[in-house]
């Protein structure tokens, strides 16, 4: 929400209107090697570095107009895998926040992001759509 507001409040007066408003997903390895006991603590593959780490995939969504970037949400995953998890999640109740965030983190990545969209459009940002 605080977001949104920022780009309507401020960003917007200050660019063209014919320039395009995109979301960008980054996938970023959130390393805790020296870490044994943290919830949900998983085994990652790094990509950049062909090795596996101990840690999280920080999954961040932001709005860019081409010259301002502006973090919008973002979720920690764990491994969806429940073999790659080191430590399992704790049991809660099912009305809390906390739940909900565990259950969101052991979930594959692209459910995820179809989420964090969605929670973006529902705060009030507009993303010009062009088809391609």
């Amino acid at each position: 929400m605080l977001s949104a507001r920022i780009v309507a409040t401020t960003i917007e007066k200050l660019t063209n209107e014919d320039r395009v408003n995109v979301l960008i997903l980054d996938d970023t390895i959130f390393e805790r090697n020296s870490s044994k006991k943290v919830e949900l603590l998983s085994k990652m593959y790094d990509h950049a570095k062909k090795s596996y780490k101990l840690g999280f995939r920080l999954l961040t969504l932001g709005w860019s107009d081409g010259n301002t970037f502006l973090p919008v949400n973002s979720c920690l995953l764990s491994s969806e895998n429940r073999k790659n998890r080191i430590v399992d999640a704790k049991s809660l109740d099912k009305r809390t926040a906390g739940y909900c965030r565990r259950r969101l983190a052991q979930t594959k990545a692209t459910s995820v992001m179809l989420e964090l969209i969605d929670q973006a459009m529902s705060a009030g940002l507009q993303v010009i759509s062009q088809a391609w």
